[in-house]
């Protein structure tokens, strides 16, 4: 089950209601994924085969099902530390007016379930995640569209949503069988996208104490019952690389205690891993075992992401090196 969290803004006490509902429903984890979004994996089904009824409840309760007809595309990444701590701009309130009036478009409801949306608050963070349609921060009162990999119109900041919005409308017109912006036979042209935009450098999220927030990395994006039992009920952003920005004076040595991690020059900043078996059937051997044997091997490379098929799900934008996790005959 995947459940969307725009911007990364949890509801407040959803976390540890996702907590219960996993231990009571699924593997008894929280799972983060590359979109800063929620999954819960090894859901138990009824005996009709769905999806237990007091899980649904459990998750429409916790405020992360406003909308059934519009989950499948309330795909939004954001700043995570904007407003916190650097940036141009605070994109926090126009993730929030993004996401309403997403759900209150009915035309809206056919984007592809991979679209996404970004809001960049001039840091590059977000520019640099490959989205389909994403504002960036020029100013704090000014930002530029960029349609797919094209550049696009410059527009006042309190804009951005609705723009963003128009074009996603012209995109389902148009789109006809195509998934991204990238893949219509003019690449985001045809949305106003004009000349190539400049690629971003690859971003580094950073860890520790940032300004007002604490940025913890949480190793292969899974967050256990204790790890959730240390966070705050209030202000925790989830980001796209599977980390957590909690509130300023968040305890660090309890954080530490779970198995989050908050140094800046940890290993699993630069591994990961797709979920791997016995959780996929694909899945040829146990990744998070053999990412687990890399971090505690001290790991030099500077990005590596174990899998255990040729799907390499979850793989990171940035380069890496790929390791294959096999089972021994």
């Amino acid at each position: 089950m995947r459940l969307r969290v725009p911007g990364g803004q949890v509801p407040d006490g959803a976390l540890r209601a996702l907590s219960d509902a996993s231990i009571a429903y699924a593997d008894g984890d929280v799972h983060l994924t590359s979109r800063g979004n929620l999954q819960l994996r090894g859901i138990a089904l009824d005996e009709g085969g769905a999806v237990p009824t007091g899980l649904a409840d459990a998750v429409a309760v916790a405020g992360l099902l406003p909308s059934a007809s519009h989950e499948r595309v309330r795909n939004i990444v954001a700043s995570p530390l904007s407003g916190l701590v650097g940036g141009l701009a605070d994109v926090r309130p126009l993730v929030r007016e993004l996401d309403t009036g997403l759900c209150a478009d009915p035309v809206l409801a056919d984007l592809p379930g991979r679209f996404l949306f970004g809001l960049d608050d001039g840091r590059g963070d977000i520019a640099a995640l490959r989205c389909d349609l994403t504002a960036v921060a020029l100013d704090d009162g000014t930002a530029r569209i960029v349609v797919g990999g094209l550049d696009g119109p410059t527009v006042p900041l309190a804009e951005a949503p609705e723009t963003l919005l128009r074009l996603a409308r012209r995109f389902v017109e148009i789109r006809g069988s195509v998934w991204h912006v990238r893949q219509l036979p003019r690449a985001g042209a045809e949305l106003g996208g004009t000349d190539p935009a400049p690629r971003p450098p690859a971003f580094t999220m950073p860890y520790g104490v940032l300004g007002d927030a604490v940025s913890v990395l949480v190793p292969l994006g899974i967050l256990t019952p204790a790890m959730v039992a240390a966070l705050p009920d209030r202000g925790v952003v989830v980001t796209p690389w599977r980390g957590l920005i909690l509130p300023s004076g968040s305890d660090l040595v309890a954080l530490r205690g779970t198995g989050l991690e908050t140094a800046p020059d940890s290993a699993w900043q630069r591994v990961t891993a797709c979920t791997g078996a016995p959780g996929c059937s694909l899945a040829e051997g146990d990744t998070r075992a053999l990412a687990r044997r890399i971090v505690a091997g001290n790991t030099i490379d500077s990005r590596i992401h174990v899998v255990g098929c040729e799907r390499a799900c979850g793989a990171p934008h940035s380069s890496h090196r790929l390791v294959f996790a096999r089972s021994t005959p």
